[in-house]
Formats: structure tokens, sequence, C-alpha cells
């Protein structure tokens, strides 16, 4: 049976760069020609009429042109869909010669609209024939066929398209284009049979809707980017991939694949899905604007800025079961996953004073889909700045970064994620304002969050697992369902600092002021989902913030972490609540708790961990405000120069890049006062006004030694080592101690050494300021010693100290020869002799300085001493 259907149907002129005659015009779909029964006809929502025909080894195709108005050259433009590669085919006009023709590389149907190539045909008046036959070796995916009389080529820099216009137009503004699929085919790259070059822009008329799929697949320069944006007056012009579309919603109302330097502003996105006829899957899905990277391309798609959009009413034909399963996004990343010698990446995206409102799930979403990403370059977007964005009643979260390098979001407001309403179920009802997961490289700041809501997470910001060098600071936060801190597993390198929290934590399960958890992620097995086994975060810091509850709630503390540090917070509770109703702690290495300030009805488990905390009010400029500026603190507070001074956790990225701006140690606090706290003791919570902090008084350090009495010791025993520093008004005194065996003698942040086990040790300690290293040798001895008591008996006296011409050194309870050894900073030995009981040493022939004497017994024992000459 032979398909003879003739279509003539006045619709889209599709043509580069020309003007509309008012004339002959003829579009036919390939699935309305005649061909053999055999041949394909392919189902595609991509495809013009919903369908393709697949020509296949040999096979052709009759297209039948009618009522052609007199002999003469006509544009032939045929659309089509391949695989990214150049294809041939022959052609015959009215049974004449065969002719050949060529397809530029386009995409599969799946990918986007077809590609179309543009041939010159010469036709007789009235009926023709024109025969398009594929090679043996190759199948042809052939979508339409347009024929035209040959148009004049006019340049334009800049197309617009109105509700009130015809596709047939030329796109300027008197004359504009009409629909989507028209501005999509405008947006194809130039060997595709696109229109928009590097520079050009792309403009929809304000208060106009336009219903369909927005599909952009141009390529702009660095120095030319293409805009996409709006005209005229009135209410931005809305696209929306769903309402009264033939043929049912579509996923995405904007398609973006392999895109580079492009800017969007300035449009009203919007996709509520409700007609699935399109597609009988996906319910899971909508998007406002999706971003494609794939392989099709050169897999890197960049400099893309998103400014001044409105993406609201986003929602899947309906909500599924799980979770994890729900992917609708207003602004979306996909990058598909590397491949051997070719990177796939979406890289240098700006997202900027944008509203988003009433999303099913997420405001933005990067995610990236390869696996492997030990490399922090490989398998990972790069380079986001998200900022001064409004997130309002978003299902699930506002910001979402998964396998991201490199992003720094600040001065966004997050407003009720996590949104639920029962009158509309399609929203998810979980998630925080933002989170992170197998990310490096973060950098969170001024950011706003209130209201926050859901069953999990849902903290006003929370760092995910598997991330590195994250920081979250000078951020606001209230009224969280889930809490203040959420740190999940397997994290590197991580700090919440100089943020302010009032009343988060409302919720019982998991609603803590404090949460550290080993979680990462779970596996299937059996057709069970099980918990994989908990891998703590290594390098937790949680220093300088303020945190106050006078909200009738009772959030908890919840600690499993390694090497976690709490430093110089303020912790303020009053009504009828309490902070750490719950205290659960399973920590790992070092667990440090100090200089904070507890007031009001805290758990004593918790508190009592601090031996370096106040009790008294803050006195904050305007307790229980709900605003950030609320919880500044007066003058004659109890804070101002109370916190400890530390050694700051490293961002590696600071001063490069999207960071450039970004100082290599925190210079500030929220509100502009200076801080430093690698050189001076800061205030304690996240407001650093009248610390004596002085930018400028800063004595830098020269050399450091090492003062002991101890050069051996007995198993349990425990000494604090003390540090020599020149000059000694140094202002950085941070010292890093380390122990060469850590099971024969530990060491810790404060040079206090425990001898565990028999052995011999070098115990190193590391000048924060220069980087200036001393060392000290010990040997631990069984339970067996007994003369170490003896020789803890034994006393050394110098004067005078400091000396200028003559040191008298006088030993007790000395039975022994002895030896005397004086030591420069440098560890250079300058004088060694034997030692009388008393006995005067010439030093005037000596530089003026600080040096060490050690004294040394038959049984290599030492006692050591700081002396100055001057």
């Amino acid at each position: 049976m032979v398909n003879q259907l003739q279509l003539t149907v006045l619709l889209i002129l599709m043509v580069l760069q020309t003007t509309f005659a008012n004339s002959f015009l003829q579009e036919t779909e390939a699935e309305s020609t005649t061909f053999s029964e055999e041949i394909e006809v392919a189902d595609h929502v991509n495809a013009s009429g919903g369908s393709f025909i697949k020509l296949t080894g040999g096979e052709s195709l009759n297209c039948a042109i009618l009522d052609v108005p007199e002999d003469g050259d006509y544009d032939l433009r045929i659309f089509y869909f391949n695989g990214g590669k150049e294809q041939s085919f022959t052609y015959t006009i009215n049974s004449s010669g065969e002719q050949s023709g060529t397809l530029s590389p386009s995409n599969w149907a799946y990918q986007g609209v077809a590609g179309n190539n543009k041939l010159t045909v010469t036709l007789s008046k009235g009926v023709n024939t024109i025969t398009i036959k594929s090679p043996l070796s190759e199948t042809l995916l052939l979508d339409k066929f347009v024929i035209s009389e040959v148009q004049e080529e006019v340049i334009l820099d800049t197309y617009y398209v109105s509700a009130d216009g015809n596709d047939l137009n030329i796109g300027t503004k008197d004359s504009p284009w009409k629909t989507l699929a028209r501005a999509s085919q405008a947006a194809l790259p130039l060997n595709e049979g696109g229109t928009l070059k590097a520079g050009d822009k792309l403009l929809f008329r304000r208060g106009d809707t336009f219903l369909g799929n927005l599909v952009i697949k141009c390529v702009g320069t660095e120095e030319k980017p293409i805009e996409i944006s709006s005209y005229g007056e009135g209410e931005l012009p809305i696209i929306s991939g769903s309402g009264a579309i033939e043929g049912g919603d579509y996923f995405e109302a904007i398609k973006y694949i392999n895109v580079s330097h492009v800017i969007m502003s300035n449009i009203w996105i919007k996709n509520d899905r409700k007609n699935s006829d399109r597609s009988s899957w996906g319910a899971e899905k909508s998007f406002g604007i999706l971003v494609v990277a794939n392989k099709w391309a050169t897999g890197i798609s960049e400099n893309l800025i998103f400014r001044e959009l409105k993406i609201t009413d986003v929602f899947g034909t309906s909500l599924p079961e799980d979770f994890d399963a729900l992917n609708v996004t207003g602004l979306r990343f996909e990058s598909d996953s590397n491949e051997v010698d070719k990177t796939i990446t979406i890289q240098d995206v700006l997202i900027e004073d944008c509203y988003f409102s009433h999303i099913g799930k997420a405001g933005v979403w990067s995610i990236h889909k390869g696996k492997g990403t030990e490399d922090n370059q490989v398998n990972r977007s790069l380079n986001f700045i998200i900022k001064n964005n409004h997130f309002e009643k978003t299902g699930g979260s506002g910001i979402i970064l998964s396998k991201v390098k490199n992003a720094l979001v600040e001065n966004n407001f997050f407003d009720h994620s996590g949104h639920s309403d029962p009158n509309e179920t399609r929203l998810v009802g979980r998630g925080s304002g933002m989170w992170v997961f197998s990310c490096t490289d973060v950098l969170a700041q001024y950011n706003k969050s209130l209201s926050i809501r859901g069953y999990n997470d849902s903290y006003g910001m929370h760092i995910d697992f598997g991330n590195k060098n994250i920081i979250f600071q000078y951020n606001y936060s209230e009224d969280s369902e889930g809490g203040f801190v959420e740190i999940l597993g397997d994290n590197h390198n991580v700090a919440y600092r100089f943020n302010v929290s009032v009343n988060d934590g409302v919720r019982d399960f998991h609603g803590s002021t404090i949460w550290t958890s080993g979680f990462v992620g779970t596996t299937t097995i059996d057709g069970k989902t099980v918990k994989n086994d908990p891998i703590p975060s290594d390098g937790v810091y949680i220093y300088n913030n303020t945190i106050y509850v006078d909200a009738p709630i009772k959030p908890d503390f919840s600690l499993y972490s390694k090497n976690t540090y709490i430093y110089n917070n303020i912790f303020v509770q009053e009504g009828d609540g309490i902070i750490g109703e719950n205290v659960e702690m399973d920590m790992q290495g070092e667990f440090i708790v100090s200089n904070n300030l507890f007031e009001g009805n805290i758990s004593t488990e918790f508190t009592d961990l601090d031996k370096h905390s106040i009790s008294k009010k803050p006195l904050f400029k305007e307790r229980g405000a709900k605003h950030k500026e609320g919880y500044q603190i007066s003058e004659n507070s109890p804070v101002v120069n109370r916190g400890l001074s530390f050694k700051e956790p490293d961002f590696p990225m600071a001063g490069k890049g999207i960071f450039k701006d970004i100082p290599l140690n925190l210079d500030t606090d929220p509100f502009g006062n200076k801080v430093s706290i690698n050189q001076y003791s800061p205030n304690i919570g996240a407001d650093n006004r009248y610390n004596i902090f002085e930018e400028n008084n800063n004595t830098l350090l020269t050399a450091i030694a090492i003062e002991t009495t101890t050069q051996s010791l007995k198993i349990g025993e425990e000494k604090t080592l003390e540090i020599i520093f020149t000059p000694l008004d140094a202002t950085n005194k941070l010292i890093d101690w380390k122990s060469s065996d850590p099971t024969v003698v530990s060491v810790n942040n404060k040079g206090t050494i425990t001898a565990l086990k028999e052995g011999e040790v070098t115990i190193t300690a590391t000048s924060d300021d220069g980087g200036f290293i001393a060392e000290i040798k010990l040997t631990v001895l069984g339970e067996t010693v007994t003369s170490f008591k003896d020789f803890e008996q034994k006393k050394v006296s110098i004067f005078p100290n400091p000396a200028q011409h003559i040191l008298h050194i006088t030993t007790e309870n000395w039975q022994e020869d002895k030896v005397g050894v004086l030591v420069n900073l440098m560890g250079v030995q300058v004088l060694t002799f034997t030692l009388q009981a008393e006995q005067k040493i010439l030093v005037d022939n000596l530089e003026k300085g600080i040096y060490q004497l050690i004294i040394i017994d038959i049984n290599g024992n030492r006692i050591m001493k700081k002396v100055v000459l001057n």
C-alpha cells in the first residue's frame, strides 16, 4: 500500500537572513510525501507534526510541489536530524538527471528541533516532483520540506517576536515573528540553518504570552554574546512550556543545548505541566529553563548569564513517592559525563537579580552526571556566581549545587523554602535554603533564610556529604524547621562562621542547633534501602556565630565528626524552651569547645565542654530582633576581646578567579568591623565592634625555640612544652604541634605532651607567622625507671638574666659530671663547657639575643633554660 498525501500548509518560512516576498510557499511534512510501506515513520515530540521518516539504504521518497506559479529557480529547505555528522544524498526533479546534496551536522531527534539546509532548485510551472534518495550506507532522518521563491538576503542584528506577528515575516520590529518554533529555528547554529550570530539579539514583546518550547543552540563569542530579552513596555513577556499547546506540555519552557556566550534577561518563564499527551513518562520532570552540555558539540558550555528573570509556577504532572526522584527545577544545569579525551561541563555562569516562586522542588539546581571527581576539575561544573536572587515558596530548596567546583553564592533571600500547600500537592515540602553535595571550593555569604520547612534537612543552609573547602559566612537564618548547622558525612575543611541564627530548630526530629553526621547515602541490597557505613567529616569549624532562641523550641546538639572546633560563639536561650534537650556526641580526633558565651537554659552536657566559657548577658543592641543587625553588641559587652585567636581554615581559592575579592584571611565581620582571628583575640559572637584590633600594630615573628626541662618521660606522664618567641612581643604566637609518632608521645594544640609507650620521638613546633620550626627529641622510659624522680630534684640557676658580660651558673643536687651547652635560636652551639657547681661564663663576645642553656648529665638527661644577652 502506498501513502499518497500531498499537503500544502502556509505555516513557517525558514530562511537564512532573508526578507519575505508575499508569494509562493509550500510546506510538506516528510511523512506526508509518497514512499513505500517498508519505510519507517517514527514519532517524536521534537519533529514538526510529531513524526519524521527514516530513509535507509538507497530508499527514496517523492515530494509533490503543487501550483508552482512559473518556471524558474526556487529555494528548497530540507529539515532533518542526524548524529552530528555531515551526510550526503541525491535528488532528482521531475525525473531529470540525478544531483548531489549535503546535510550539515545537526542532532538526533531527541536533542531538539530539526536542522535545515537550503538548496536552489529549478522548477516548472504547475506540479513538480522532487525525489530524495538516501545513500546505501546512510540513514536519513527527514522531518519536512519547505519550497519558496528565492529571496533577497538582508542582514539583521536584532530579531523580534510578538503575539501579533507572523512567522512568515522578516523578524524586524515592524514585521515580527510570532511563535517559539520560529524563534527556535533562528537560535540554531548557523551551520544548521540558524539566524542568530555573535552579537545579535532575540527580543520578545512585553505583555505577550508565548506557549511552546524555545530551544537555544546558537553560540556567541566572549566579546559579542548573543542576547535573549524583551522589548516594549508593561509586564515581562511570558514563555510557558505548558497550556493550550497542541500535542501536550513540554518538559521545559526553554532549553539550552551546548550553548555558549549567551545572555538571557527580562523574561518570565513558567511551566505548569498538566497535559502529558506529549510524553507518556516523566511526571517528575518539569523545568523552566534546562541547560544541557553533552558530547555532540565542543563539550564545554560557557559564559552563560541569567539576569532579571522571573521563573514561577513550574510543576511536574504529579509528585512521585521518592523525594530524590523529583527533578522539577526553575533553572537547571545538566552536564553529561566526561568521555575519554573530552571534557563535558558547564562553566562560568552568572545568575543575578532573578525571582523564583512556586516551583515543585528547586529554584536553581546544577548537576554533573559523571562519576569520579577525585580530580577537582573532572566531572564537575565550574565557576558559578549566584547573587541577589529572591527564592519564595519553592517546594524544595532555593539552590542545590552538586559536583560544582568554585561557587560564590551571596546576597540571596530564601523565603519559605520547603513550602507545602494542601491546595497544591505537587510542592514537595522539604528543602534547605541552599545545600551543596560533592562540591569543592564554595563560599556562601550575606544570604538570608526565613521559615525554611520540611521533615528532613530544611536548615537555613546545609552541607550535604562529600564536599571540600566549604565556607558559610555572614548569613542570617531564622525560624528554620531543621536548625542552624547541618553537616553530613565525608566532608573536609568546612566552616560556619560569623552567622546569626534566630529560633532555628523548630521540629523534634533532627531539629538541631548543631548537627554533624556521618551520613553518606544509601545502598539498595536485596530490594531494601540500607544506609552506607558512616564517614565522619574531618576539619569542622563552627566559630563566631550568634545563636539566639526565645521561641518555645528544643533544638539538639548531635555531633559525629573528626577534628571539630566550636569557638567564640554566643548561645542565648530565654523563655520556655531549651538548647540541647538532647546531646549526642561521638567525636574523633580533636574536639575542642572553647571561649563561647552561654546564657539561659542550655544543656550543661554541652556547656561543660567549654573550660573557658562566659556566662553573662552579651548585651545585644536589640535582643529578640528578627534581623541580623539586632545582634550587634553594646560597647560594654562582656564578649569584647574575649574570643580565642587561632589559625582559621584555609580557603585555597581566595583571591583567585571568581573569588578575586575574597581575602585569604577573614578581615571583617558581617557588619564591616575589622577582624584578624589569626593574629588577635576577636570578640565572641558575630559582631567584632569595639575590639582593640589595630591593623598596623603587627610585630612579626623572627624565630622560635622550645624551652623545657624534660628530655625523658615515664609512660602516662604529661608535660606542657613552652615556646620562646623572638621577639618576645611578637603579635602572632600561634603554633602548630606535631609528634613524629603519636603512638609513643601525643601532643595537643597547646603543646601538652603525653607519654603513651616506650620509644623515641621528635616533637615539632611550627609557627603560623613565618613558618619557623623548633624541635625537641624525647625518650619514653618504662615503669622500672627510678632515677627520673631524682633527676627532677636537680636545680639550675642563672643570673643575671638578661646578662651583658658574665653569666653566673649554679647547680644543686647534681652528683655526677655535667656539661653545659649554649645554643642560639638557629640551633647552633656557640659555647660548650664542663659545668661545676658554681661557674662563671664570659659572654660579652657573643651577639645580643636569646639563647638556650642546656645542662646534660652522664645519663643524657637534660635541663634547658632561656638566656637573654643584651
